[in-house]
């Protein structure tokens, strides 16, 4: 009798609370987006189901019985407002101060990537941001490219024993090929990821998004005293174990390097008086090597930052910056195989810019007149967008060009995979089509790498990355799609990736 009575009681206190909720003024203002109404306790989450994987096609699903516009979702306690119109992007990215990540989102980034630039905010955040500012300026790009072509020699290596026999699966060879650039280029430490595709860290990190996505959208992994005893937190500890160790490699033989660079400078200068601080800062200041800005850099009281928070900055860094670098060049390159009268006109565009020597590597110089190959990649993003989604989560209310509030303690969302198929912005948004890219649109249309205060700092050595690899892909071979059964499988994770791999032929070009 006690057990009933006890559960008639927190059934009513859960209406009670459902009830008065729905009288305040988030849902007041949450109601003027279209939605369905949530259930206690659950909100719609079981209208996004179980299988994290599918969640994104469910929320495609309800954006378009919406009538393709604005929506908002209730998971639990927690309100989303998903974005796909322009103006509203605009609204929020732009905004000043409203610059805090969704809590699901950092609830499930944090195990990985701790207190990062990526989840951090206020002190820790502004001083990472500009710490990392210049190892990412215009100034820097140039060396860019030439880490980018140097290893593309390496990558050749490989891709040429695929000339004319069976396929290459992309992201086996892509990702370990963008870790060395980015190793290289950001960290001052060379790495051959590229002769060692299983590598343990290699392996890690094709675990990381579908942890993560599982953590996002997988609610009873919240349940901690639940989770904690599962084979899925042992794997995420394991995968989080080995990144990290990783990281602490990295660190450990930069330090290596620099302290043997210190100790060659003291002894070809034993009888001169040298301020090595001054040497050291005037190297920080002309080096685009971020990992040593880390390294000499300090905490609020003084004290050199902590060998723990270098770990998580590079942990994030040298993961997301492989990962979804290599996912567009890999996706773009599927799209190319797949559209060969677009890839004939890049060609042609290549043979314009270097007169038909395709031996020639690019420079900054000559990427920045790739304008329909940077046309392709921002189309390749669109049909298949790497990020599926950004948010914050609103601290104020937020309100809109329309009139309509966002209500403070809500998520806002910009969701990427609606937002690049809005017909009113995409026309004939099933088309692959690079030339919309040619003409003017709404700035805020397609911002892949968000925008405002809180932009991915390291927009301008992606697109490097990514020009300058597909270039020198696409003057040395055909790309062409894999034999059938090969198709990619996409799922729409935080990075949107295929399960069975992106499968394309090369043929070496007799040019």
């Amino acid at each position: 009798m006690f057990f009933i009575l006890l559960l008639c009681f927190i059934v009513c206190l859960v209406f009670l609370r459902d009830y008065s909720r729905k009288r305040g003024h988030r849902w007041e203002k949450l109601s003027e987006f279209p939605g369905d109404t949530p259930i206690p306790i659950f909100g719609n989450g079981l209208q996004l189901g179980f299988d994290a994987d599918q969640s994104t096609h469910k929320l495609l699903a309800m954006w378009e019985r919406y009538g393709k516009q604005n929506f908002r979702l209730s998971l639990g306690s927690e309100d989303w407002i998903l974005l796909t119109d322009p103006d509203d992007i605009a609204t929020i990215l732009n905004h000043p101060t409203e610059i805090s990540k969704p809590l699901e989102r950092n609830m499930a980034m944090k195990p990985f990537f701790g207190n990062s630039v990526s989840t951090s905010e206020g002190d820790r955040w502004k001083s990472t941001r500009k710490l990392m500012a210049p190892s990412f300026n215009f100034n820097t790009l140039e060396g860019r490219v030439d880490d980018v072509n140097k290893y593309c020699d390496r990558l050749f290596e490989i891709f040429d024993t695929y000339d004319g026999k069976g396929h290459v699966e992309l992201y086996r060879y892509l990702r370990p090929f963008m870790y060395d650039i980015l190793c290289m280029s950001l960290m001052g430490v060379e790495t051959n990821m590229l002769a060692d595709c299983d590598h343990p860290y290699l392996m890690a990190g094709s675990k990381v998004i579908r942890i993560i996505t599982h953590n996002y959208f997988s609610y009873w992994r919240n349940v901690r005293f639940l989770f904690n005893v599962t084979p899925q937190y042992r794997e995420m500890m394991d995968t989080i174990k080995t990144i990290k160790q990783n990281s602490t490699n990295l660190i450990s033989e930069r330090r290596k390097i620099l302290n043997s660079k210190i100790e060659k400078t003291l002894a070809n200068n034993k009888n001169i008086d040298i301020d090595m601080k001054k040497i050291i800062e005037s190297t920080l200041n002309n080096s685009g090597c971020l990992l040593d800005k880390f390294i000499f850099s300090k905490s609020p009281n003084g004290e050199p930052t902590s060998d723990d928070v270098i770990n998580e900055e590079i942990t994030l860094l040298c993961f997301t910056g492989h990962y979804t670098t290599t996912a567009t060049i890999s996706h773009t390159l599927y799209c190319l195989a797949k559209y060969p009268e677009i890839q004939n006109r890049v060609l042609e565009e290549q043979k314009s810019i270097f007169n038909n020597n395709f031996h020639t590597n690019p420079t900054t110089q000559e990427l920045n007149q790739m304008k329909y190959l940077e046309a392709v990649i921002k189309e390749s993003i669109r049909v298949i967008p790497t990020v599926t989604k950004i948010g914050r989560q609103l601290q104020n209310d937020l309100t809109f060009k329309d009139g309509r509030v966002a209500a403070a303690g809500c998520s806002v969302l910009v969701f990427y995979d609606a937002a690049f198929k809005n017909p009113k912005v995409f026309p004939e948004p099933e088309k692959f089509n690079p030339e919309r890219f040619l003409d003017s649109m709404h700035t805020f249309a397609f911002v892949p790498f968000s925008a405002g205060p809180r932009n991915c700092i390291g927009f301008r050595f992606a697109w490097v990355a990514m020009k300058a690899t597909i270039s020198n892909i696409l003057k040395r071979y055909e790309v062409m799609l894999g034999d059938a059964g090969t198709e990619p499988q996409f799922v729409s994770r935080l990075v949107t990736e295929s399960t069975n791999g992106i499968h394309i032929k090369l043929k070496k070009r007799n040019l």
